[in-house]
């Protein structure tokens, strides 16, 4: 009588899978290695290399030892595959990898000066992407909690470093890279000395400050923008991503508590601030129309060529936007692109950089109050792909 051949256990074929894992990413380095050692210089491939491989073997390790946890919550069953999810997961790692071996060498020359932000971006999207893949085939499963954790800080440290490398923001900014890492630190710190850890309570701001810095790293490794608008770009990005961090610190402290006078009088003015940074914004943005329009009266030269034309209408659809609350964030994120691509030629005047601080404002805080239509709020107060209770 013929048997069937036995199953491998999960944890055999999870271990298998590692193996073939290991080994594209081995292919992978060796393939970035070819391309930049005749593109670039062999001496910079070869550095690039191994702070990859590095990286590499990080990934690598951190998913070996969380194979026994590939399994659902509340469950105990070991999932024989990745899924979907997970294998977004591990994609955005080995990109965080490549990214890595940029670290200590020069911006590449040409279109190669592309390929560290195009490396983050797609990072950045896989960040995206493998939370939907995991909730919408019912994959989510505490190795992807743990592959996740892993990866969040290093991509941003990787990309802040790179970003003050080339020179795009000042030295103080890796304090966004670190604060992460100095948090749970002093969280560690004050457990090993008996002190209360207070929980802290579930916010959709961390999300959602974590998302806009993502996005600002995005910007900024791409050979587009330039100091010093960058500087004064990581400052008033920066400012409210620390603020979080600080904030969290006094709940974990117990200085902060869930429902007090002071979280609420923050709810409060989460909900009217933005209005009031929506109508300053308006304003400004009147003045630089009507500035641009009557600079020389009887002549109008200023809307004569297309482009100059183009990049008024564009202002004045964003001050529409503001006023009446449509979108404000999407609509920040477009103010600020404009304000970049003007500083490539000119240098931004103060009322400029009032508008970049407003901007920023409104896309940490949204728009608030009399608001006529916030789609993107639906992206931030409900994970992609989540299901509805």
């Amino acid at each position: 009588m013929i048997t069937a051949p036995e199953q491998p256990s999960p944890l055999t074929s999870l271990r298998l899978r590692w193996a073939i894992t290991a080994l594209v990413g081995a292919l992978l380095l060796w393939g970035g290695y070819r391309l930049f050692a005749v593109q670039w210089q062999p001496g910079y491939a070869a550095r690039w290399l191994a702070l990859a491989s590095m990286a590499m073997v990080y990934l690598l390790w951190v998913l070996w030892r969380s194979l026994e946890h590939n399994h659902r919550h509340g469950e105990t069953r070991l999932l024989s595959g990745y899924g979907a999810g997970n294998s977004m997961t591990i994609l955005r790692g080995a990109l965080i990898a490549g990214l890595t071996g940029f670290l200590f060498l020069p911006w590449p020359p040409g279109w190669m000066a592309w390929i560290p932000g195009a490396l983050y971006t797609a990072a950045a999207l896989a960040d995206f992407l493998d939370g939907y893949l995991a909730r919408i085939t019912d994959r989510t499963t505490r190795m992807g909690e743990i592959l996740d954790l892993s990866f969040d800080g290093l991509g941003v440290l990787v990309a802040s470093v790179l970003a003050v490398q080339y020179g795009q923001v000042p030295l103080w900014y890796l304090a966004v890279a670190l604060a992460r890492y100095i948090f749970m630190g002093a969280t560690w710190l004050r457990r090993r000395q008996g002190l209360p850890v207070h929980e802290l309570p579930p916010s959709v701001r961390r999300r959602t400050f974590a998302g806009i810095q993502m996005g600002f790293l995005f910007f900024i490794l791409m050979p587009v923008f330039s100091p010093p608008g960058t500087h004064i770009a990581a400052l008033v990005f920066a400012a409210p991503f620390l603020a979080g961090f600080m904030i969290d610190w006094q709940y974990t402290c117990g200085r902060l508590q869930r429902q007090s006078p002071r979280r609420e009088a923050g709810q409060l003015a989460l909900k009217w601030l933005p209005v009031g940074l929506r109508a300053a914004a308006v304003i400004l943005l009147v003045g630089q129309i009507t500035g641009g329009l009557l600079r020389n009266p009887g002549q109008v030269p200023d809307i004569a060529t297309p482009v100059t034309f183009a990049f008024m209408l564009a202002q004045a659809a964003v001050m529409i936007m503001l006023a009446l609350g449509v979108s404000s964030r999407f609509t920040a994120i477009l103010g600020l692109s404009l304000l970049g691509i003007q500083q490539m030629t000119v240098s931004l005047s103060p009322v400029q950089v009032m508008l970049v601080i407003l901007y920023t404002a409104i896309l940490y805080l949204g728009s608030g109050a009399f608001s006529l239509w916030k789609p993107e709020e639906r992206l931030i107060y409900r994970r992609a792909g989540e299901k509805v209770s």
